[in-house]
């Protein structure tokens, strides 16, 4: 592991773990066993660390979507496909994902990316719409509120999986639902 990613990853734990503002470039040095000069020597302050977390989550959703996006120009996506190469990303991820959303509410930075990927999520859901419709799988609906309820739908159920880990996953019922509601009666499988 080069540096750079040590510093990256070591930067990510402590925050997830003890919040953005808590963690400074000298507790970060000391847990990942460099110097504080080592740090500024490959990132500027640790909002420029902060920045390229969110840049590589972001980097990440949009691998997915185009993977998402390069299956449904192959043929029929299902939704249990869909939403479940969601929940792998989201298990994957946590971490990034436990970033963005502990320093939403005080962080510029990570509330453009909060936004960036709930509207790549809706894009991406809006484009499934479509081919699904196309393909004669799924209903046609508003696409664009539609994009959004599932997006939104996800982000709940993304924030009950990471922060509420005691309450029984209930994902599954949440794509039986989608596919009750989106899919074709004869399309059922």
């Amino acid at each position: 592991m080069s540096t750079k990613d040590l510093i990256l990853s070591t930067a990510k734990d402590m925050i997830s773990e003890v919040g953005f503002h808590k963690m400074t470039t000298a507790n970060l040095a000391k847990r990942a066993d460099i110097s504080e000069g080592t740090i500024y020597r490959h990132f500027e302050s640790k909002e420029d660390i902060l920045q390229h977390i969110l840049d590589t989550f972001d980097e990440k959703y949009q691998a997915l979507a185009e993977s998402c996006r390069a299956r449904m120009d192959k043929g029929p996506l299902s939704i249990e496909d869909l939403m479940g190469s969601h929940f792998a990303f989201l298990d994957a991820n946590a971490a990034d994902i436990k970033i963005v959303l502990g320093a939403y509410s005080i962080l510029d930075a990570t509330r453009r990316s909060m936004a960036r990927f709930i509207e790549r999520m809706r894009a991406l859901f809006e484009d499934y719409l479509v081919h699904g419709h196309e393909n004669g799988i799924l209903r046609e609906v508003p696409l664009k509120p539609t994009g959004l309820i599932l997006a939104n739908m996800f982000f709940g159920l993304m924030r009950i999986k990471l922060y509420w880990p005691e309450i029984d996953d209930f994902s599954t019922e949440a794509v039986e639902f989608c596919r009750r509601s989106l899919t074709l009666p004869e399309a059922w499988k």
